[in-house]
């Protein structure tokens, strides 16, 4: 089904299942959509406040975890920037004349609605309190992963033992497939018809995030969509794509962006640190 921004997939050999996981997955999408101005993460960035339901609030809480564990490399108060620089990707792709970067002056404007240090939670009512007004959100580098766990769950719930839920590459396979693991391949980066390797898994998910869906070339240069929060740039520090298998899809999803964001010293350092992750990263 087109869910989330993109494909999804359930396999598995029960139907009654696989429709209750997807109703789990659309779930997350009317919570996470930043296109729905019904959505409830857009009435949080149009009030800049919300009494949030479980799940967003779960998603905010773990992105604010990311961001200090990554020390503001994986930060979701980003959108700002990455929508200077998806509106560049629109315009090459339309094949825009004088294609030029962005000013100095938006991306400083933009950079100071960036932090996610200006997000306040409070566990007690669930409530959820921007600091700083014009803020947003955008839980595009957490949500898939999140929708993905949850379906896994209500799969598991429903007594399934075998399955594989994919969200735009956001995976995970749930016990085996027969006798075996499940097989995932993983694309080339500058290769799309190739396989650049695949990876074996069981009770694990995997995600990855590279430079090379969404990104524009300009005087021989490639800006992608990943964001450094930092600098207010498009990443670059000579990695194509990053893919982490970990126990959960959620994980697998935050830490990718994480250590394509940091960077493969820093990147491998954080990762090392959590039980479980592995990474492959691609350089240029």
């Amino acid at each position: 089904r087109l869910m989330l921004g993109t494909i999804v997939e359930i396999t598995c050999q029960d139907r009654a299942a696989i429709r209750s996981a997807f109703e789990e997955i659309k779930k997350i999408e009317a919570i996470a959509n930043n296109f729905n101005p019904d959505s409830e993460i857009s009435r949080l960035n149009a009030a800049g406040r919300i009494q949030a339901s479980p799940d967003l609030f779960n998603m905010v809480r773990e992105s604010l975890k990311y961001y200090r564990l990554s020390e503001g490399a994986f930060d979701i108060t980003v959108g700002p920037l990455a929508g200077i620089w998806k509106e560049k990707i629109r315009e090459a792709q339309n094949k825009s004349r004088g294609l030029t970067l962005p000013t100095e002056s938006q991306i400083r404007k933009a950079l100071s609605l960036v932090g996610s240090d200006k997000i306040s939670l409070d566990e007690s009512t669930f409530s959820i309190v921007f600091t700083q007004s014009g803020m947003s959100i955008d839980l595009g580098g957490y949500a898939k992963g999140y929708a993905v766990d949850k379906a896994i769950l209500r799969l598991k719930e429903s007594g399934v033992r075998s399955a594989l839920v994919n969200a735009g590459g956001n995976v995970y396979c749930l016990g085996k497939k027969g006798s075996r693991k499940w097989r995932i391949g993983v694309r080339h980066p500058r290769k799309p018809a190739e396989i650049v390797f695949y990876l074996d898994l069981e009770n694990q998910g995997a995600a990855t995030s590279g430079d090379y869906e969404q990104f524009f070339i300009l005087d021989k240069k490639r800006y992608s969509h990943i964001i450094n929060p930092k600098t207010g740039y498009p990443v670059d520090n000579n990695i194509s794509s990053v893919t982490i298998i970990a126990p959960d899809a959620a994980t697998s999803d935050g830490l990718s962006t994480t250590v394509f964001v940091l960077g493969k010293e820093k990147g491998l350092e954080l990762a090392g640190k959590m039980d479980g992750v592995e990474v492959k990263i691609i350089e240029n």
